[in-house]
């Protein structure tokens, strides 16, 4: 019983830091409907800096809070300038990839400015402990307790009784009413951003305080954390946030205790499955989150229907250039040949990736593109195709059209599991619980030792040889690119029939507007199905030939960033393109090679570029050319004195 209270106050505690970090999503979102990766970076920075002021600045722990406190506000307020002011034209998903982006150069900037190896926190309490009787509290749980019930009593009394805390509340409630009324949304937007910054100094602090060292690379997993504590709270619900939290950290406690640490992390991200599937507004928040994105599939993807300016909704009509699926498979075909014959060893094998990136994009071109479900748990699905071809391959020694022939089999049973606890939900808690899926599945990996043996990963995969050839490999230098491009190939050729007859169309118009679909007759079911089927396929193809070409693979291969970089992918090129996800994939890939003389700077870099192509262009590369007969159209128009649209 002594062990169950220490358990449970210990969850406490953690839990206390998970519901601060979890009121910072809940505020961001609750007011400017923007989930705000970049929060658990703002933990990471508010931390770093408090570190920075007492062990080099010379400064007291509470001098460095208020440092560190100035500093969150400052990056808050200029996350809110950019994701939000900045980009507030661009696509309904630009705000994620963007904080995401930002998240990556805030993380990249701390590795620089200080060291990329964790550090000592200062935590003066840190060997102190407290007696009650047979029961032993240390001193440090108690003041993260404390504090976080000392803020959250201050927190609401600020929202209850200042001017600015009934702004927040009401621009919260309906920002259109609260504007009739005579309320400044924007002045509300401004200060739930820096309040997400003084939220994210204080996390930082118990963050430290509690694990008593930080690093650098810290800030996702705790946002990640953070943000499941707002949804299974109710991420439009503070208080929510501040239970979902609670439960969150004694959930994980006891599982931690009594099954594992090593499970822990799965307790986690399996509950908020579980309170995604049934109850999808939280335990504390209402339904009003599932109409977020409006009747649309996801709601996070723009429509490319015309006739949706006169939906109502705040929509982005896309431009992506259609690009015949000929000129796709032929122009993939010739670079194909060219890295496979002519490019020396290094720049043969960067193409390879490319083309295993793209097979897996193309995957969330069908799922994402064709149907509007937004996804960010593929990497899940790249791993379990990577796995399985490691397995088969250096245990049964299989030639390559029977691991081909097994990947697809259980990508397909892998696709269909993903889609059970998905079918029922809609608008913003498809991507979340495709990114619990996602997160599961990498732990499954860390931690199945038996079967992946864990960290260590499984090497020692041979490269494919072939049973139309005798039990032979391929013999000349790019053949394992060859091969890529191979399966490249395939992938664009189902793809292709995907986009034929009936099929397309209803894709097109569960996109669109999903009870539009219903009221025609177009049951979604059996469609979103067969693009999670696909979708998984496409990625188990990607994860194989990452298998082959690496000869080893490890659960740290497919983190939960490599779903954004996937989404980040047929972004790129196109979310409605597979030429698209084609293009986007080897740019992406190729980008950070071009960049090798400046490694140090290249997630910078890359998430500047990132920033600017969601700006000018959000319907991806191959917007191009639609973009310039745009322009074109218009100065046309305007010579002619006809506005644009107008007959």
């Amino acid at each position: 019983m002594i062990v169950l209270i220490e358990q449970f106050i210990n969850g406490l505690a953690i839990g206390s830091v998970y519901a601060i970090v979890a009121l910072g999503f809940a505020l961001v979102f609750g007011v400017a409907k923007v989930v705000n990766f970049a929060q658990g970076s703002q933990v990471m920075v508010g931390a770093y800096l408090v570190w920075a002021s007492t062990a080099l600045w010379g400064l007291p722990l509470w001098a460095a809070f208020v440092v560190a406190l100035v500093g969150s506000v400052l990056i808050a307020l200029l996350i809110d300038l950019i994701a939000v002011e900045w980009l507030g034209d661009s696509a309904e998903i630009a705000p994620l990839l963007s904080t995401l982006a930002l998240s990556f150069m805030l993380d990249q900037g701390v590795r620089l400015i200080w060291s990329p190896d964790p550090v000592a926190f200062p935590n003066p309490f840190a060997d102190v402990s407290l007696q009650w009787g047979p029961l032993y509290v240390g001193a440090t749980d108690v003041i993260i307790l404390g504090v976080t019930v000392i803020f959250m009593a201050l927190f609401s009394l600020l929202l209850k009784f200042s001017w600015l805390g009934r702004s927040i509340r009401a621009a919260a409630q309906d920002p259109v009413a609260a504007q009739q009324m005579g309320v400044h949304t924007g002045p509300a937007k401004l200060a739930v951003f820096a309040l997400s910054g003084a939220l994210g100094a204080l996390g930082g602090v118990l963050v430290g305080m509690y694990f008593q060292q930080i690093d650098p690379a810290m800030g996702l997993p705790f946002g990640l954390k953070g943000f499941a504590a707002a949804m299974v709270g109710g991420v439009v619900s503070l208080p929510g946030a501040v239970l979902g939290g609670l439960v969150l950290g004694v959930f994980e406690s006891l599982a931690g205790g009594y099954i594992g640490s090593a499970w822990r992390d799965i307790g986690a991200f399996s509950l908020l499955l579980l309170v995604l599937v049934l109850r999808p507004q939280g335990l504390l928040g209402s339904r009003a989150l599932q109409g977020l994105g409006g009747s649309r599939g996801a709601g996070a993807i723009p429509t490319t229907s015309p006739l949706a300016d006169n939906s109502g909704f705040p929509v982005t009509v896309m431009g992506t250039r259609h690009i015949p699926m000929g000129w796709t498979i032929g122009l993939t075909l010739a670079i194909g040949l060219i890295a496979s014959f002519q490019m020396d060893g290094y720049w043969s094998g960067v193409f390879a990736q490319g083309a295993i990136f793209a097979t897996a994009a193309l995957g969330l071109t069908v799922l994402t593109g064709f149907t509007g479900y937004v996804s960010v748990g593929n990497s899940a699905l790249m791993g379990i195709g990577a796995y399985v071809c490691a397995l088969i391959t250096t245990k049964l020694g299989w030639p390559f059209e029977m691991v081909l022939l097994s990947v697809i089999v259980i990508g397909a049973m892998a696709g269909l599991l993903f889609a059970y606890p998905i079918l029922k939900l809609s608008g913003h808690m498809v991507a979340l619980a495709t990114l619990a899926l996602g997160q599961i599945g990498y732990l499954v990996m860390l931690n199945a030792i038996p079967i992946t043996r864990g960290p260590m990963g499984i090497g020692g995969i041979a490269e494919p040889h072939f049973a139309l050839l005798g039990g032979r490999s391929l013999d000349f230098p790019g053949a394992i690119t060859a091969i890529c491009f191979g399966v490249l190939l395939l992938a664009l050729f189902l793809v292709h029939l995907l986009q034929r007859g009936h099929l397309s169309l209803n894709f097109r118009l569960i996109r669109e507007d999903r009870l539009a679909a219903d009221a025609y007759g177009v049951h979604a079911t059996p469609y979103v199905v067969i693009a999670f089927i696909m979708s998984s396929i496409m990625a188990g193809l990607g994860g194989m030939m990452f298998a082959y070409q690496q000869s080893y693979v490890s659960p740290d291969s497919f983190l939960i960033l490599f779903s954004f970089l996937l989404l980040t992918m047929v972004l790129a090129g196109g979310i409605v393109s597979p030429f698209g996800a084609v293009a986007g994939s080897i740019v992406l890939i190729a980008l950070p090679e071009l960049l090798r003389g400046h490694a140090e700077y290249r997630e910078l870099i890359y998430g500047a570029i990132l920033i600017l192509i969601i700006k000018f262009l959000p319907s991806g590369l191959t917007s191009l050319s639609f973009g310039r007969a745009r322009a074109l159209a218009g100065a046309s128009q305007a010579k002619r004195g006809t506005p644009q649209g107008k007959p």
